[in-house]
């Protein structure tokens, strides 16, 4: 049953605050949300390096990584000598950081570690060498909402009584200017195989790209207001360390080719010829840096993931509606038990209430939403 709105108001307050991340879990199952956030449920916390969260640690040795570089060097005149120091210093600085640093002396631990390491040293490459392809430079680390303040983004009236705050940290930022404008690329780093979805940002399970986009456009607007701000790019990276296989002898420029093209960027880009230019002008057939490919006579095939400006617009508007949505939604005390299905993922699979809810598909009233077609409703 739903929660009396009285309720809903004692447990959320008339301003909710919210990151982009629990908008996602509201759109994936509204009754973990409510356990997560209304009730405050979380898992016995375990103090081992092994339970380390290794999207976080990834997240803190990169941006300290990032912040160092800007301090004596830039990402195109770096040699590798100069990133493998600034990556130990980085590590060290973020392992020290950790809470507990007793838990970093066993052999599994150092294990753990010798991984990290070899992971971000190939992210770091491979980031290098994205950033060199093309004319765009990194703007800003771990931008946060609350830099600028009042944007519109952020700051969204549900009624009369209730509004919504995005919190919120953008993991890259990179801009491109012209005497006439400003292109930005947003950037988020995942752990995680994640790849952008439109089906799944139709359902509200994918907003944080075009939210991210959004905010960074409003504050380009804010430093920029001489200047037209055009989204150029919102991009996921998975930081990994992938194996080439090859059945015949590759040279070190060859590895290094599959290794950029297994490392490439998924997301939406801007399907104006001069953006493309600027995001990589340097592909031929298929990008090795950005999820664009061309046909033979040039244009661009179908397997790109690309948008114009006008469909842009549409699904940003859609986005803000869907946001708009879920926080009323979450405020008149929707807890319904919603898990939601989609291809070979579903809701319910890492949930960390599963044995709450005790959901069961057998049992009258449980039901998995399985979101199909619909798509031309944007």
């Amino acid at each position: 049953e739903q929660l009396a709105i009285e309720t809903a108001r004692q447990l959320y307050g008339t301003i909710l605050t919210n990151s982009v991340t629990r908008l996602e879990l509201f759109a994936r199952c509204a009754y973990a949300h409510f356990l997560e956030y209304g009730l405050k449920l979380s898992e016995r916390e375990t103090y081992s390096f092994a339970a380390l969260d290794m999207g976080s640690m990834f997240h803190e040795i990169l941006q300290r990584y990032c912040e160092n570089l800007e301090k004596s060097y830039d990402w195109y005149s770096v040699t590798e000598t100069q990133q493998e120091e600034l990556l130990k210093a980085a590590m060290q600085d973020a392992v020290l950081s950790m809470p507990n640093e007793s838990l970093l002396e066993s052999a599994r631990s150092a294990y753990v570690l010798e991984r990290i390491y070899r992971i971000m040293k190939r992210s770091i490459w491979a980031l290098t060498e994205q950033i060199r392809h093309g004319t765009f430079q990194p703007a800003g680390y771990e931008v946060d909402f609350m830099q600028v303040n009042e944007l519109n983004v952020q700051n969204m009236i549900l009624d009369e009584e209730h509004k919504m705050r995005l919190v919120g940290k953008i993991d890259r930022m990179d801009t491109r200017e012209t005497e006439e404008a400003v292109y930005v690329r947003i950037i988020d780093y995942k752990s995680g195989s994640t790849s952008f979805d439109l089906l799944a940002l139709y359902y509200g399970l994918q907003l944080q790209l075009i939210v991210y986009m959004n905010v960074a456009a409003e504050m380009m607007k804010k430093s920029h207001p001489d200047k037209e701000v055009v989204p150029a790019a919102l991009l996921y990276y998975h930081v990994n360390d992938p194996m080439i296989k090859s059945e015949e002898e590759l040279s070190p420029e060859q590895v290094n080719d599959q290794l950029l093209k297994e490392l490439r960027m998924n997301g939406l880009v801007n399907d104006s010829e001069e953006v493309i230019g600027l995001l990589d002008g340097s592909f031929a057939t298929k990008s090795s840096i950005i999820p664009v490919e061309r046909k033979s006579d040039g244009s661009l095939s179908a397997r790109s993931s690309v948008v114009n400006r006008q469909d842009y617009e549409v699904i940003s508007n859609y986005v803000n509606q869907k946001m708009h949505q879920f926080g009323t939604e979450i405020l008149q005390g929707n807890i319904e038990v919603n898990p939601c299905e989609q291809g070979n993922t579903e809701s319910c699979t890492y949930c960390t209430f599963r044995e709450i809810c005790a959901f069961d598909g057998k049992i009258p009233g449980f039901e998995k939403r399985k979101p199909g077609h619909g798509m031309d409703v944007l």
